[in-house]
């Protein structure tokens, strides 16, 4: 890991620090759509075990979210694809469960990041986008996960990397 001094950003602002060994940050962006229906979409970093699949990385958080999640259920089949102009892998997957009380419906999209000297050198970093929403998904909804996923565009690797 690198001392040198890094500047780290947020929307809010930003601040210096050395490189973190990984960044586990959640971002959380709440919503509402034209009828006022409340809906968020949160983005989540994880990182394959080495030699793991994407596809055994969501069996084993499955496995979590039913002992620890009440009343947790895949809905759906898997559905593999690529999204973006980078067209990127993505498995994407859905499932519902109870939050005090109230169904919860979510649609998870696990991005497999290219790899990148810095941000992603052993090519085992996922980037999660989940769409999650009390009830039902309205078509704004959709839409708008839609356009997010298929608008994201990776940190592209320096043509030479003399750092």
């Amino acid at each position: 890991m690198s001392k040198k001094p890094v500047t780290y950003p947020l929307n809010e602002g930003h601040f210096v620090t050395i490189d973190p060994q990984e960044d586990q940050s959640i971002n959380i962006l709440r919503f509402r759509d034209e009828d006022d229906n409340p809906y968020n979409i949160l983005i989540n970093r994880a990182t394959l075990e080495e030699d793991q699949t994407v596809e055994a990385y969501c069996e084993q958080q499955w496995e979590r979210m039913k002992k620890y999640v009440p009343g947790f259920e895949l809905e759906g089949k898997n559905l593999q694809h690529e999204i973006g102009p980078s067209k990127l892998p993505v498995l994407q997957t859905a499932n519902k469960f109870l939050e005090e009380g109230a169904l919860v419906r979510q649609v998870t999209s696990i991005v497999t990041l290219p790899w990148h000297p810095h941000v992603n050198p052993h090519s085992r970093k996922l980037l999660v986008f989940t769409l999650a929403v009390n009830d039902d998904f309205t078509e704004s909804q959709r839409k708008h996960y839609v356009r997010i996923i298929n608008s994201f565009v990776p940190v592209e690797a320096p043509l030479s990397d003399e750092s």
